[in-house]
């Protein structure tokens, strides 16, 4: 019995005096087992699905058998072999997944941000509890998954993780794309998910307003770890950076016009799309105080884990008796809203911000403040 109260549901063949034993890799509670009949009771998905299997099996077994007599030499093993040589060398989806992980993270910091690569590791923990603790198996065969499987996934996220909908819904995405990608490298001929939609709803974007950003910058903080992360996230307000772009930031991504201007002009870790950012005042000041030499090697800023980073400036937020949950992104969204409400356009905020086209800004960022529409009304007259 493991740590949850399930033990290991065991195949065993008998003939006479002999016996052989293996794992079917299902794992079930010892009460919902009818020892006279050798099935599960009840009717939900798990026990239907695994009575199935068990049919399906009493008809192989008893096909093998018959093989075996014709032989005149029956060999137990060699039936228990037989039995399960069909899904021996099959794909299984953990280790699809796995495999598609360990890909991604030698990619890592060339390509992808390893905030991407962790979000497939996420998303492997949460496929792995779904199969051991909603269909009792230590793995799934691709050749096994259906439409189905993806719709009481998604249900498990929400039901059992409390999972927000678009929380569930990008789990369901990685999946989906780890599948396709087996279908371009031909481990399947087609994924069973691509028939279940999953669409994002659109959510309140959170971000500062100017007032807010004057009450961050002016707590007064006494720790060093309260100070450096209040400077990134005025780094990040001041010029729409994601913290990852932040974090690798160097000398050679700042460049300096025929008049003398600072611009970083850097390609973002997330998409590659070149961002071409205005060094401001507070940016330069920022700059000078972590770097006043102007290192040309390493990180131009010193920085934190995303996790520790988040984790105080919520604090510093709280502090601030500002009454949103601060992140990381909050800082990116804060400049594309302050710049959009100071009449700078959507196509210079894109460029900015390293959008591959407006539309993608004017999703996530332009969201009409009263003081946009107070400015627009005036001109009624």
């Amino acid at each position: 019995m493991n740590n949850e109260g399930l033990v290991p549901l065991m195949l065993r063949i008998s003939l006479q005096n002999k016996k052989v034993e293996k794992s079917t890799g299902y794992y079930i509670d010892p009460k919902d087992w009818n020892i006279s009949k050798q099935r599960l009771k009840g009717s939900k998905t798990p026990a239907k699905q695994i009575n199935n299997w068990i049919e399906g099996v009493m008809v192989k077994i008893a096909d093998l058998y018959r093989e075996e007599v014709l032989t005149t030499n029956i060999h137990l093993p060699a039936i228990m072999e037989k039995l399960f040589a069909d899904s021996k060398d099959e794909p299984s989806l953990l280790k699809t997944i796995s495999d598609f992980n360990e890909q991604l993270k030698l990619r890592v910091n060339k390509d992808f941000a390893y905030s991407t690569y962790e979000k497939y590791v996420f998303t492997y923990n949460k496929v792995k509890a779904f199969i051991e603790g909603s269909l009792k198996r230590k793995d799934i065969l691709l050749r096994d998954i259906t439409t189905k499987f993806i719709m009481d996934f998604d249900c498990y996220l929400r039901v059992h993780d409390n999972n927000q909908h678009n929380t569930a819904v990008k789990y369901c995405i990685n999946l989906k794309r780890i599948l396709n990608v087996a279908v371009m490298e031909g481990t399947i001929s087609k994924s069973p998910l691509n028939s279940h939609k999953t669409v994002f709803k659109d959510t309140i974007q959170v971000y500062l307003t100017e007032q807010e950003v004057i009450a961050f910058e002016g707590v007064l903080l006494v720790k060093p770890k309260h100070m450096l992360a209040r400077d990134l996230f005025l780094f990040q307000c001041h010029t729409g950076l994601a913290y990852t772009d932040l974090a690798n930031l160097n000398r050679e991504d700042i460049s300096i016009d025929s008049i003398g201007r600072q611009w970083i002009i850097k390609p973002r870790q997330k998409s590659g799309i070149v961002c071409t950012i205005p060094i401001l005042p507070k940016v330069l000041e920022i700059i000078q105080k972590y770097n006043p030499e102007h290192k040309k090697q390493g990180n131009l800023l010193p920085h934190y884990s995303i996790q520790k980073y988040n984790e105080y400036i919520a604090e510093i937020g709280v502090m601030a008796e500002i009454q949103k949950r601060i992140s990381s992104h909050v800082g990116r969204r804060t400049f594309g809203n302050i710049a959009l409400s100071k009449g700078i356009s959507l196509n210079v905020i894109s460029k900015i911000l390293g959008h591959s086209n407006t539309l993608i800004t004017q999703r996530i960022y332009a969201i009409t403040t009263q003081n946009i529409i107070t400015n627009e009304i005036s001109k009624w007259g």
